[in-house]
């Protein structure tokens, strides 16, 4: 194999990566985690929130692409005594870890919160957010192969590069809705490994607008159906579907992906504890082989009732 063509291949692998690890699949996360997206959603139940959550993508006995998510979130006065006022506004924090690995390449995303509700009736609540970003992408030059090792690019210089960045949410809460809007990586950057620009990957600002509705039945019963419009780095709308069928400790439910995918969800309630499964079925042939798999695990309580 030549040089030029060892080149062109690296350089492929980098152009085909920059669009997917730029768009870290948020979408895949939000359906049961809306903070990862909004950092107004930190605390607005007033509990303490613990979440780990896998995506993976399987295809012919392996998985080449790896995603995962550990948040946390707490409101400020979980240790007082007694509750605040109806109507004083309060403060949550929060922290989100997101890492993701497919091929050689993995992209670490940090992100520290602040929220903060302000009741507006006795059923509304208003909700700001602010987080700060740390981005880190890197490429792990041992998994390469080449047959010429001391040729590609890709082996020599910086294979790690950092960003910081930050975005803001809101959010206003109903009784049986919410409608949310928020922004993430507000001053979009350069991800440089070296100084040929063929080597640099450019972040995006990212917008999400979503929203939900229950409609209650009769006893524990309720229907919930919710909808996602995002932007995407070719600067295309996309969007996410969802109907949520809730039996208090046991729902399900199917949604539609602007990916054409189709995915479905079970959450189980034990307690404090709720498990949650999410199947993503592509439509197109011409989709990433395979489905993938997201699996989660939350942990929320009151602080006050304990």
């Amino acid at each position: 194999m030549s040089k030029l063509t060892i080149r062109i291949g690296v350089l492929f692998l980098l152009f085909s990566f920059q669009i997917k690890a730029q768009d870290f699949p948020y979408h895949y996360f939000t359906h049961f985690n809306p903070m990862v997206n909004n950092p107004a959603l930190a605390a607005a139940d007033e509990k303490v929130n613990i979440n780990v959550a896998n995506y993976n993508l399987w295809a012919g006995g392996f998985s080449p692409l790896s995603d995962y998510l550990i948040s946390f979130s707490i409101p400020v006065d979980f240790s007082k005594n007694k509750r605040r006022t109806l109507y004083q506004p309060r403060v949550g924090l929060g922290a989100v870890l997101l890492h993701e690995n497919i091929g050689p390449f993995s992209q670490n995303i940090f992100q520290l919160i602040y929220s903060y509700h302000i009741p507006l009736s006795r059923t509304t609540v208003l909700s700001l957010g602010v987080n700060g970003i740390a981005e880190n992408f890197g490429i792990d030059v041992n998994s390469l192969s080449p047959l010429q090792h001391d040729d590609p690019r890709i082996l020599t210089g910086n294979n790690n590069a950092m960003l910081f960045d930050g975005g803001f949410g809101s959010s206003i809460s109903g009784k049986n809705y919410r409608i949310s809007f928020s922004a993430l990586n507000l001053a979009p950057g350069v991800f440089k490994f070296k100084n040929s620009l063929a080597e640099d990957i450019q972040e995006y600002r990212k917008f999400f607008l979503s929203g939900n509705y229950t409609f209650n039945r009769s006893g524990n019963f309720s229907i919930q159906p919710g909808f996602t419009f995002r932007n995407t780095i070719q600067n295309k709308l996309g969007f996410d579907t969802m109907l949520d069928f809730n039996l208090h400790f046991f729902s399900f439910g199917t949604g539609y992906r602007s990916e054409n995918t189709v995915f479905i969800f079970t959450k189980i309630a034990v307690r404090d504890f709720v498990f949650s499964y999410t199947s993503e079925n592509p439509l197109s042939s011409n989709h990433m082989i395979g489905n993938g798999h997201t699996f989660s695990l939350a942990w929320s309580f009151d602080m006050m009732n304990r």
